[in-house]
This record gives structure tokens, C-alpha cells and sequence, in this order.
């Protein structure tokens, strides 16, 4: 995920209804037309949480988390988005407390519906089980990588991470807010990394064509063992290269071509489906961005870049609400998609292998 939303808040939705068009569209050159989504209200009493994320038991409810006081796990109270129901439910009850709420972005396991977020750059992971509920946190950072942590993840934001097939979150240096904060490495060199299944920190060293550190970007990860990082700003420019990828068999950053590319996106939100990464909203040229691309990585060497949707205002109303519901993700269908792809892909991984001599027919 990405900073979008601390621009926007609460979301459009496309309509299931126009689920299978979407696919069929998904894999052509066509534009979805915005004729196709619908709006979800905002309910007064839900807390407009900057990071909302998908979680339940069948990875089909959208979690807002707030707190009232920052700094502080008092107060918290939780929403949800029910959207197979299209229904809000409001002040859910729940077990335990967070370490500390600092209102930052989550990682999700949809095999578990577990969802991780790192609230303390010093701190343990806070962990929310979505399916019961249920407050619990991780082991501490090592001392061995407090430096580390201090000097490569801002402490005005959380740091951008991902969650690999293998059960580890990736955790990757961003720029400093401020020339106060800058240290003698400004490059993405090491990777820190903390396994959900052993609870376990570890850092990781990288080689290739390292990338500079940068600050409002995202990553995604693929079923092939990539992440690919894209967008955001470095030195107050465009981050360059714009897209970079981290081969995680081997750690190597490499830098694919861009065809077609779309701009300089910054603050926006991107999402994995397969072959196709979809990138949403955000701010390209100091302009907010009202379009939704898709990203086809199908050749690891030259990507290419078309136009999925373009999203227009659906309503002349100008109150407070209304300002902040533009968009949580491009598509339930795509993140539900995107879910169940990645645990089936990680189930697929644990099963036992049939004998290498054996030919499928």
C-alpha cells in the first residue's frame, strides 16, 4: 500500500454485478467505463480511518481502525465495510488492545486474516486478528537492528511493506521528511524483514541496481517472487527510475522498461491481480490523479502501462463527507481477486511435491 490515503479517505467500489466485465476487461485494452461503479455511502458514525483493510473471514469486510487520542492505544474503536452485505457495522466489540496507534498502513495474511502493522519504529508489530477479533503484537525489533530501524523509517510514517508467499513482511526504507533527519545511507542496500510464522526479525542485504530511498511509493508483490516498487519522490523530485524490482530469491534489484508509461505517481495505491498491477488515484504532477492504470508484468524485462478506468465525480454535493469518499482500492473484485490468488499460490507451496519423473497428461 501506499500514503494515499492521507489525501483520501473512504471509497468507490465497482458494482459485483459488472465483476465479469471487469475480468474480461481486465486482460484487454479497453477502459472500464465509471458508468460501472457505484458509490458507498458514508455512515456519520464510522471513524474515517486513513488505513482501512480487508480482513473477516472470508477476506470480504473492509476494517477502519481510529483512535481518539494518537500516540496511544486508548480510545480505539473499529468499523467495518461488510461488502458482500453492502452494510456498515459500527463500534465493533474486540479482545486486547494495540502496543500503541499511530494510524498507519496494514499488511494482511487472507490465509489467517490476521493483519500486521508497524506502529512503533522501536516497537512490536501490532496484530489484529480479524476473525476473532483479537488484540495480540510481535517480539521487539533486535537491538542489533534498532539503528537501523531509527535512521530508515521516518518517524512521521510507517514504512512501506509487503507480505511474501513465504509468510515474511518486507519493510523498506523511505526518504527523511526533513534534511534534519538525513543519514550516510540513502539507498534501499538493506531490507528489514520480519517472519509472521516464527516471529522472528531479520535483515536482508541487497545487491543490483539498488534504488535511492524515496517516500510515498508502493510495492506489491507477485506469485513469482517479485516485488516491484514504483512511483513517490526523492530530494522533493520524482523518484527515478519510476519502477524498480526486487527478485527475492536472490535479493538483486533490477530496472525493467516502461512502455506507455502514465507519469510520476505519488500517494497512490497499488494492488496486485496475477499478471497486472493497478495503481489508483494518488497525485501525478502536482495534480490529483482521477485515473486507475493497470500494469501488465508479464515479461519481467518490459512492462507496459494502459488505461483501466477514468473516474469521474458521481455527485455535485460538497459537504465535509462527501469530500473525503474517493477511494479506498479501484475494485473489491480486484483485492478479494488478489487475496484468494495469493493463498491459493501459498497453499500450492506447502503441498507435497509428486516425484520429478512424474508428466502430467
Amino acid at each position: 500500500m501506499s500514503y494515499l490515503f492521507s489525501y483520501f479517505i473512504i471509497s468507490l467500489f465497482f458494482n459485483y454485478i459488472h465483476l465479469g466485465q471487469y475480468l474480461t476487461n481486465y486482460d484487454g485494452n479497453t477502459p472500464i467505463n465509471s458508468s460501472n461503479w457505484i458509490q458507498v455511502n458514508n455512515n456519520p458514525g464510522v471513524s474515517l480511518s486513513q488505513w482501512p483493510f480487508l480482513g473477516g473471514k472470508a477476506n470480504d469486510k473492509f476494517f477502519f481502525i481510529d483512535v481518539a487520542t494518537i500516540g496511544t492505544s486508548a480510545g480505539v474503536h473499529i468499523d467495518t465495510f461488510d461488502t458482500t452485505l453492502n452494510k456498515w457495522e459500527t463500534n465493533t466489540s474486540f479482545t486486547g488492545k494495540p502496543s500503541q496507534f499511530e494510524k498507519r498502513p496494514w499488511t494482511v495474511d487472507g490465509s489467517t486474516g490476521k493483519a500486521y502493522s508497524f506502529q512503533q519504529i522501536s516497537g512490536p508489530i501490532d496484530i489484529f486478528d480479524t476473525v476473532n477479533l483479537v488484540w495480540s503484537n510481535s517480539s521487539l525489533i533486535p537491538q542489533t537492528y534498532q539503528t537501523f530501524a531509527s535512521s530508515s523509517f521516518s518517524a512521521l510514517y510507517a514504512p512501506s511493506q509487503v507480505l511474501l508467499s513465504n509468510g515474511q513482511i518486507l519493510y523498506f526504507p523511505c526518504e527523511p521528511p526533513s534534511t534534519l533527519y538525513t543519514t550516510g545511507d540513502n539507498t534501499m542496500t538493506n531490507i528489514l524483514s520480519y517472519s509472521i510464522s516464527t516471529d522472528s526479525w531479520k535483515l536482508i542485504n541487497t545487491t543490483g541496481q539498488v534504488p535511492s530511498k524515496r517516500s510515498d511509493y508502493s510495492v506489491v508483490s507477485t506469485l513469482d517472487g517479485r516485488v516491484i516498487l514504483y512511483g513517490g519522490t526523492s530530494n522533493n523530485l520524482s523518484a527515478s527510475p519510476s519502477i524498480v524490482v526486487l527478485n527475492t530469491s536472490n535479493y538483486t534489484w533490477s530496472t525493467p522498461s516502461e512502455a506507455n508509461p502514465v507519469g510520476p505517481l505519488t500517494s497512490h495505491t497499488a494492488s496486485m491481480v496475477n499478471n497486472y498491477m493497478t495503481v489508483a488515484f494518488g497525485i501525478n504532477n502536482n495534480k490529483n490523479n482521477k485515473n486507475v492504470y493497470k500494469l501488465d508484468i508479464s515479461d519481467p524485462l518490459n512492462f507496459k502501462w494502459s488505461l483501466l478506468s477514468s473516474y469521474d465525480d458521481l455527485t455535485s454535493n460538497s459537504g465535509p463527507n462527501n469530500n473525503l469518499i474517493i477511494a479506498i482500492v479501484v475494485n473489491v473484485g480486484i483485492i478479494i481477486i488478489g487475496i484468494l490468488s495469493f493463498v491459493g499460490y501459498a497453499l500450492y507451496k506447502k503441498k507435497p511435491r509428486p516425484n520429478k519423473n512424474y508428466i502430467p497428461t
